[in-house]
């Protein structure tokens, strides 16, 4: 389809000067731009080949057994570890994404077969008809009604892995109830899992403990970069996005405050918020573009951010558990009523782990306790005991820093010998 329309743009009889508005013109231009993009990587096994170098086997028994479905670069850091210990045990598989800027699609290794899907349907599409045993990959609602992408009957495994610290009550509804496996962050996740089976009488799933692969990069990232010196105290703003977002429940007057108290203030927002709430983070960002010692990042990771920082203020973000569990430093958690925002998993479970979860790392505040944002910020740091944390971490995940071994083993042991047990 996109090859028919450039192919049209370029004999197409419209003059070159016919006149287009910039709104249509910037459109045109990205369809253009996106197309020749598509175009370059369905050739590159062509070009390949032209330079001598021969493209992956495709062996219809090595690659249908595994394969890692990924929505874009976003998710880097949940499936790189996975990548790695895949080559490294000598694991082939294929790899499907729906960003052709994934970082995935530069590795030029025989075991991984590497397919951009396309740009939005079309990529949705292509996703809903794979053919594999096993497939692997972190989005939520898969075959529920009204998502893009629904669940190929090609797919023997469909697996899902978790790219946050939490169990499912802040997924939306329907979340998981479409896959086959589970590979758990840990045996608190089990719960609210086994929950929703026996309320939707749903087959039970294959819930495996594994751990969480984005945490190994995190870890090792942490370890190489130099900590913070300052003496003057660093906060991070970790917000998460939508109506379970501080940014929009507080606003940005506490972070005035801060700034009055001579913090150093770094706002990090959910990537999502530049998406769905963009016109809120540009308002916001104009607000503070005047105060000292306020910076935004939107970066892709946060470990930089994390690093800097010696005190995270947040909300049902699961970012307050990386920080807590990485760096451990400690965590402010402003309180959200999640139980007005109708449409997720929550609706459905009798409890809800993060509630109790939030209250081992840190302080719970609500819009009557944040003008004391001062004194509870050091109070916080007085009191923060680091041994809490990690015990409280062991409990929590596991294969700490070690998910994406764990993950090789189990398609090493399971998937590829072919063991349904």
């Amino acid at each position: 389809m996109i090859f028919i329309l450039i192919l049209w743009l370029l004999i197409s009889p419209v003059p070159i000067y016919a006149y287009l508005d910039p709104g249509s013109g910037a459109v045109l231009i990205n369809i253009i731009i996106a197309g020749i993009a598509a175009l370059l990587y369905s050739f590159k096994n062509v070009i390949l080949r032209l330079f001598g170098k021969n493209p992956p086997p495709k062996s219809q028994a090595d690659r249908n057994l595994v394969g890692i479905l990924s929505e874009g670069k976003q998710y880097w850091a949940t499936f790189k570890p996975i990548i790695n210990t895949f080559l490294e045990n000598k694991i082939p598989f294929s790899y499907y994404t729906l960003d052709i800027g994934d970082p995935a699609l530069t590795i030029d290794n025989e075991l991984m077969d590497s397919h951009f899907l396309g740009f939005k349907k079309w990529g949705f599409s292509r996703a809903s008809v794979l053919k594999i045993d096993n497939l692997l990959c972190t989005t939520p609602n898969i075959g529920c009604s009204g998502y893009p992408i629904k669940k190929s009957p090609d797919i023997k495994n469909l697996i899902h892995i978790f790219h946050s610290i939490n169990d499912l009550a802040m997924y939306k509804k329907g979340s998981l109830d479409n896959y086959d496996t589970v590979f758990m962050v840990g045996p608190f996740q089990e719960k609210s899992i086994r929950e929703l089976e026996t309320k939707r009488n749903l087959k039970l799933k294959k819930l495996v403990n594994i751990g969480l692969p984005y945490l190994d990069v995190y870890l090792e990232s942490n370890n190489k970069v130099e900590r913070n010196n300052e003496n003057k105290k660093t906060i991070l703003i970790g917000t998460s996005w939508g109506d379970k977002g501080l940014l929009k429940v507080y606003g940005i007057d506490f972070i005035k405050q801060l700034v009055a108290y001579d913090y150093n203030v770094i706002i990090r927002p959910h990537p999502q918020s530049y998406i769905s709430e963009n016109d809120l983070i540009k308002k916001l960002k104009n607000e503070t573009k005047y105060l000292p010692n306020v910076v935004w990042d939107d970066t892709i990771s946060p470990v930089e951010s994390m690093r800097k920082a010696d005190i995270l203020i947040s909300d049902t973000s699961s970012l307050r558990f990386d920080f807590a569990f990485i760096f451990n430093k400690p965590v402010i958690t402003l309180q959200i009523k999640t139980e007005l925002m109708p449409g997720y998993e929550r609706d459905d479970l009798s409890s809800i782990w993060m509630e109790e979860a939030e209250k081992k790392i840190g302080p719970i505040i609500n819009k009557d306790s944040i003008y004391n944002i001062n004194e509870i910020i050091e109070k916080a740091v007085e009191e923060f005991n680091p041994n809490r944390i990690i015990n409280f971490r062991n409990e929590t995940v596991v294969n700490y820093g070690k998910a994406g071994e764990a993950i090789a083993e189990y398609f090493s042991d399971y998937a590829i010998k072919g063991d349904n047990d």
